[in-house]
C-alpha cells in the first residue's frame, strides 16, 4: 500500500498547487477552509486511524497489509500517523512503525492528536477510528473503539464492514448528519462509541502535523484517489 502526507495530498487538490505544484509551505496557510473543501471533490468523508505502533499489534499489522485503501473504499479519506515523512508517495510494508516501536517515543502523536479532541473530559484508550463530517469546518467526531479486535483479520473484517456504512451514509443520507445517522447504525448494531468536542478542524490538523513531524514523522493518507 502507498501512501503519501496529507500536505501533497492538499497541494494537489488546490488550484494552485496545479500551477506551482510543491511550493505551498506554509500549512497555516495551505490548511485554510477553502483548500480543505477542495478534498470533497475527492472523498465524502473523513476518518482518523490512532493506534501505538508498539502497544497495538493488531492494528499495525492490518495497516501494514496493504488491504487498507481497497477497503475503505474510493469515497473515505483514512488518515494515520507514520513514522518517516512522505512527501511523495512511499510503501507501508513490514517495517512501517518500527523505528518509534525501538526508540519509544515519549508520547505517541495519534494519541496527542486523540487527547486534544477530548479537552476537558475522559481520554478513551487507543486504538480507535475517529470520523469527521467535514475538515474545513469547526465539529465534532465519533470515536469508536477498536481495542476489542484480538487479530488482524478481525481488524480487516470489522473495518471493513464500519467503512461501507461510512460510505453509504455519506453518499445517501444528509451530509449535516452524518455523525448522528453513523451513531444510530452503530448502536443498533451494539457498537460504543463517543462524541469528541467541537473544535476547529484547520487547528487539529495544524497541530498533529506538528506532532507528527517533531517525532520525524507525517499525517498521511492512502493512495488510490489523487492523481
Amino acid at each position: 500500500m502507498l501512501v503519501i502526507s496529507l500536505q501533497a495530498i492538499l497541494e494537489e487538490a488546490t488550484a494552485e498547487a496545479r500551477f506551482n505544484v510543491g511550493q505551498v509551505k506554509d500549512l497555516s496557510h495551505l490548511l485554510r477552509p477553502d483548500n480543505l473543501r477542495k478534498l470533497r471533490e475527492y472523498s465524502s468523508v473523513c476518518c482518523f486511524l490512532a493506534f501505538h505502533p508498539a502497544g497495538d499489534p493488531p492494528i499495525v499489522e492490518y495497516v501494514r497489509s496493504g488491504t487498507m485503501a481497497d477497503d475503505s473504499g474510493p469515497n473515505v479519506l483514512v488518515l494515520f500517523v507514520l513514522d518517516r515523512p512522505a512527501p511523495i508517495a512511499v510503501p507501508v510494508g513490514t517495517g512501517a512503525f518500527g523505528h518509534w516501536a525501538e526508540i519509544g517515543v515519549g508520547v505517541d502523536p495519534a494519541h496527542r492528536m486523540v487527547r486534544t479532541l477530548f479537552s476537558g473530559s475522559r481520554v478513551p484508550p487507543l486504538p480507535g477510528l475517529v470520523v469527521f463530517r467535514d475538515l474545513a469546518e469547526d465539529t465534532d467526531g465519533v470515536y469508536l473503539p477498536l481495542g476489542h479486535l484480538e487479530s488482524e483479520r478481525e481488524v480487516r473484517l470489522h473495518l471493513r464492514e464500519v467503512f461501507a456504512e461510512m460510505d453509504h451514509l455519506a453518499a445517501t443520507g444528509r451530509p449535516a448528519k452524518l455523525l448522528d445517522d453513523l451513531g444510530v447504525q452503530w448502536t443498533r448494531r451494539g457498537l460504543a462509541y463517543e462524541r469528541t468536542d467541537r473544535r476547529p478542524m484547520r487547528e487539529w490538523l495544524i497541530e498533529g502535523f506538528r506532532t507528527a513531524r517533531e517525532n520525524y514523522g507525517d499525517l498521511v493518507g492512502t493512495i488510490g484517489l489523487f492523481g
